[in-house]
């Protein structure tokens, strides 16, 4: 996969909003490569106490087969259906990492309790500065899904989830990254399927969404366009 379009929307009083477009290019390689990085659970053995990478292993096994079956399942078929938010998620999360070069955290749903459908945000985290940035992934079979995204993401800051989220992430982030969400110090990434749209015209709807200016006014705001 390749970042095809890298814009920027505002880099003024602080902050950072970047628009980027993500193209998977050969879909059956880009599902290869993220059952893989699904499966790779190394990071666990970064952790130096017993009891907590038998416990993330616990959960993440069963999370990994979950997720790898739906993937699997979808690719045969040509339909994603549930897989997709998935796939929309592993594309940004890793587009982060390796374009921006953010810090590398698993999926969310490797290391949160249920198996599957957990509440709050779906990828996490954290920009050169040490400001933790969450993650929201949409899909949509008929229309791009920013919108949805968008609407999300307010919505769960509105209920806290981002603080409610800082329980289940609190072993990959430091103290000071932490403390920061709590004081407002943070920031989020909205991933949405994108269709045939123009990027360009893309980033002007996004910029009309009634939700634009209220996330925006946190220190980072990143789209991720991913064309599934």
């Amino acid at each position: 996969m390749r970042v095809t379009d890298f814009i920027k929307l505002d880099e003024q009083n602080g902050r950072n909003i970047i628009f980027l477009r993500v193209d998977p290019e050969d879909i059956s390689i880009t599902l290869s490569e993220i059952i893989d990085a699904l499966s790779d659970l190394s990071w666990i053995s970064k952790f130096d106490k017993a009891y907590l990478r038998q416990s993330y292993r616990t959960r993440a096994e069963a999370t990994v087969k979950h997720i790898c079956q739906k993937i699997q399942d979808g690719a045969a078929s040509g339909v994603y259906g549930d897989a997709a938010e998935y796939i929309v998620s592993e594309v940004a999360r890793e587009t982060l990492v390796k374009h921006l070069m953010y810090k590398d955290i698993p999926l969310g749903e490797l290391f949160k309790e249920q198996i599957s459908g957990n509440p709050g945000f779906d990828y996490f985290t954290a920009n050169l500065s040490d400001v933790i940035i969450f993650g929201e992934a949409k899909y949509l079979a008929s229309k791009n899904a920013y919108g949805s995204g968008m609407g999300q993401t307010a919505r769960f800051i509105k209920e806290g989830r981002d603080k409610a989220d800082l329980v289940d992430i609190q072993n990959f982030f430091s103290e000071n990254a932490l403390t920061g969400v709590i004081n407002g110090t943070k920031g989020f990434s909205i991933a949405f399927s994108a269709k045939s749209t123009a990027s360009d015209v893309l980033v002007e709807n996004i910029k009309k969404n009634t939700h634009f200016a209220e996330l925006s006014s946190y220190q980072e705001l990143i789209f991720v366009a991913v064309n599934i």
